[in-house]
């Protein structure tokens, strides 16, 4: 079994390490950090919950020196959420070595971000619409960096931020290390990489492996009017602690407002949210104050929580890639999770690419929807805690669980008591 210290790191990161609980190197720690600890470009295909944070902080931690005063260090991230993820991590891995980090990114203030940066930084962790801003500004100073990092990769370039990455690129020296991490390697990604690399190292930790393992797969066929009710029944089912995704921001807007009307306690993340708010949300949904977060795919892009028991598609996704992405949020750190696809009937053929993508069968989830009755509408966004969810007089439909307690299948009976499930879940679409 192979150890960090076999990886040649230092002992005031391994220290860190510990305590922030890691036992071993994760695969594509093992792969990729001998290869960075030497100074070599690379591109590495790796999912969120792989470690690749960690992966390329040690890299820079390793590489850079401390206490210099313009950034030596430069991490190119997609969304807000995960400049702070990065920061958090990087800052938990710098605790002994003492070098020091800060995250920018838009829907804030400039100044404050501009102060800091005047007073010096380490490592610099920045979306790019951001990161040009402030280059305008002369507010950040590329002119030290020593490795940069693209992390997120393929996400940065289907969010159209192509021409500010080759900008920022442009104006960091060409004597660097370059570290690139995408949970996809399209054409595209590779090309950015051989453009912007000097012979860079490939690296390909199996793309299904973080998902699929241990996430059991179901979907369920429901027209619209009874995609909410459906949705409903899935989250009766146990109180999961889920992530439920719709195709855009009004849409996710609208069903956090009805769920909130029916006491689940809900919170709502996409790019016009403000940022404050965004980062409240997701530390309620962490620390269980909410159990179901309804989001986009660019804000929940990267989004680095544990034990979230359900994915729900609410909103089937565009393609196979971004299932993969979406369901990555469960079944992650030895645990078992469950993701559940909602597809309107005109949607079939998506299941069919989904199972050649993976190459796993979704399960067809048979359950009666109940209807319920228009909620009474109440304030959108007000998080709600624990002691506003239903009460012993809710008519919603009682659930139990069903199935073998090592695979375990979630299914919801009436109020009578009669089973709602079809029977045993069927295999493959027809």
């Amino acid at each position: 079994m192979t150890s960090f210290a076999d990886l040649q790191i230092s002992q005031e990161i391994i220290r860190a390490m510990k305590d922030m609980g890691w036992e071993e190197p994760t695969p594509v720690q093992i792969a990729a950090i001998p290869i960075g600890l030497k100074g070599e470009d690379m591109f590495a295909q790796a999912q969120t919950g792989t470690g690749k944070t960690g992966t390329y902080g040690t890299i820079i931690l390793e590489r850079i020196k401390q206490g210099m005063r313009a950034p030596s260090a430069l991490v190119l991230v997609p969304t807000r959420e995960l400049a702070n993820q990065v920061h958090e991590e990087m800052t938990k891995l710098a605790r002994f070595t003492g070098h020091s980090c800060v995250p920018i990114y838009g829907g804030v203030g400039i100044g404050p971000q501009a102060e800091k940066l005047r007073k010096g930084v380490d490592i610099v962790v920045v979306t790019p619409g951001r990161a040009k801003d402030l280059m305008n500004r002369n507010d950040l100073d590329l002119s030290k960096i020593s490795v940069v990092v693209l992390d997120e990769a393929d996400r940065m370039l289907d969010m159209g931020f192509a021409k500010d990455l080759n900008f920022i690129l442009s104006k960091v020296p060409r004597k660097r290390q370059s570290l690139l991490f995408s949970a996809t390697m399209s054409p595209d990604i590779k090309q950015l990489a051989m453009r912007q690399m000097t012979n860079p190292q490939e690296i390909l930790v199996s793309r299904d492996e973080p998902v699929l393992d241990l996430t059991r797969q179901y979907y369920i066929m429901a027209n619209k009017e009874a995609k909410r009710d459906t949705l409903c029944t899935i989250l009766d089912a146990d109180k999961p602690k889920a992530i439920v995704f719709c195709h855009t921001k009004r849409r996710v807007d609208q069903l956090t407002k009805k769920l909130l009307a029916y006491d689940y306690t809900a919170g709502a993340i996409h790019g016009d949210i403000a940022q404050n708010k965004r980062e409240r949300v997701i530390r309620s949904f962490k620390d269980g104050s909410i159990n179901v977060l309804v989001a986009t795919d660019v804000a929940a892009r990267g989004l680095d929580i544990d034990a979230v028991d359900c994915v729900v598609n609410y909103d089937a996704p565009d393609e196979p890639d971004t299932y993969v992405h979406r369901i990555g949020r469960t079944g992650r750190a030895g645990k078992e999770g469950m993701a559940v696809s909602i597809f309107l009937p005109e949607e079939r053929q998506m299941i069919k690419e989904i199972e050649h993508r993976t190459g796993k069968p979704i399960d067809l989830l048979d359950i009666k929807v109940v209807p319920r009755p228009e909620p009474e509408m109440r304030g959108a966004f007000a998080v709600q805690n624990s002691a506003q969810r239903r009460g012993p007089d809710s008519q919603r439909p009682r659930i139990s669980k069903c199935g073998s307690s090592g695979n375990k299948t979630y299914m919801p009976r009436s109020n009578s008591g009669a089973r709602m499930d079809g029977g045993r879940p069927r295999s493959k679409v027809q």
